[in-house]
């Protein structure tokens, strides 16, 4: 069921991968895809709205893993819609890299929750999201000409191309896996970059933080976890003194 959790703005998902839909005028705009096994959502979702998958606009990845592109793919072939993703995440969206990490995740299988964490996207088929070939581009600083007209900000970290998306006029940033609110490993619940084990360069993903130390929003709508109502300026210090983990 999806939860309105700013103006137009609606959640979809489970606690464990959150993706969104943006309604603007009667047009949508769906903000990462969640996992594949998840699309049955949206239509529903949509249904509620009042808006059917010919109402979709535009599919904006934050990112290029699995559990974000999810039904991306089946999205656009449903509804016609262009699929956004930052240039850097291109050939991963396209299947034409692997995602990089910096630990292998079966160090962290010593905490129970990461067990849950890995048996939710394999049974949700995350490391298995089927690729988008004809994707639209985009750039740090870009507002996009999309539904809800997102500025694009640039996070590299946690992937090359991570992004987070400013919607002005809704006073929220969807955050994406750059600052997430749930350790997908351990369980803990504070604002955080994502482990080191789903994470390019964590350092780089602590130093992109002060991208959004600007925002003025204080909805925080993140990939994983709950949304964090507040300075956003807040939940980097947090991140950030948590650090790398």
């Amino acid at each position: 069921m999806a939860h309105e959790v700013a103006e137009r703005i609606y959640r979809l998902g489970a606690d464990l991968v959150n993706w969104y839909v943006v309604e603007d005028g009667g047009r949508i705009t769906v903000v990462d895809a969640g996992n594949p096994n998840q699309y049955s959502q949206l239509p529903a979702a949509l249904a509620k709205l009042g808006r059917t998958m010919d109402d979709v606009d535009a599919i904006v990845l934050t990112h290029a893993h699995g559990d974000h592109l999810g039904s991306a793919a089946h999205i656009r072939d449903v509804s016609g819609a262009d699929v956004h993703v930052h240039s850097k995440d291109v050939k991963l969206a396209r299947g034409e890299s692997h995602r990089e990490y910096e630990r292998h995740y079966i160090r962290d299988l010593g905490h129970s929750f990461a067990w849950k964490s890995l048996m939710f996207f394999l049974r949700g088929g995350a490391t298995k999201a089927p690729p988008v070939h004809d994707l639209v581009e985009f750039a740090h600083g870009e507002v996009l000409d999309i539904p809800g007209s997102p500025r694009v900000i640039h996070t590299p970290g946690h992937t090359e191309g991570s992004a987070c998306l400013e919607f002005t006029e809704r006073d929220a940033v969807m955050s994406g896996d750059a600052l997430v609110t749930l350790s997908i490993v351990t369980g803990e619940r504070t604002p955080r970059i994502m482990p080191g084990s789903f994470n390019a360069n964590s350092p780089a993903a602590l130093e992109s933080l002060n991208e959004l130390r600007s925002v003025s929003a204080e909805i925080l709508l993140p990939g994983h976890g709950e949304p964090w109502h507040g300075s956003i300026d807040a939940a980097v210090v947090l991140a950030q003194k948590t650090g790398a983990n």
